[in-house]
């Protein structure tokens, strides 16, 4: 009976205990960020971007405005984000990664886009500047 619940427990403490790999970690974090935008928490969402707490409330309003005509221009000429799926990450070392995703539209195009990331202590952020 012992060995039945080890051999039960053991692929789940292995599932829960997996750490992801930075290339995982840096995806993840970049779905929170879309998600965050596409929900319309610009708050959460600069959270997400490398040194977006330290932005002035004008360069945070600047970056919220030019996203809001990015996504109404997208929205007019290919209608709602419908999913984003990760491509790839590639890593350029430690602490450097970009991201490639597939964004996929209600009329029926996709767009292959990527970002580039930076690992900030435990936290992968978007890199917007160099």
């Amino acid at each position: 009976m012992k060995w039945k619940a080890l051999f039960i427990l053991l692929p789940l403490c292995l599932t829960a205990c997996h750490q992801p790999t930075p290339e995982e970690a840096a995806a993840a974090a970049l779905i929170e960020a879309l998600e965050a935008e596409g929900r319309g928490d610009h708050e959460a969402y600069m959270q997400h971007v490398d040194g977006g707490a330290d932005m002035d409330s004008a360069q945070v309003a600047c970056l919220h405005a030019v996203w809001q005509q990015h996504l109404g221009w997208r929205r007019a000429n290919k209608g709602e984000l419908v999913s984003v799926e990760m491509e790839k990450v590639q890593m350029h070392g430690d602490s450097t990664c970009t991201v490639y995703y597939r964004y996929s539209f209600s009329d029926g195009t996709k767009e292959v886009s990527a970002q580039d990331m930076v690992l900030r202590g435990e936290e992968w952020k978007i890199r917007l500047r160099n």
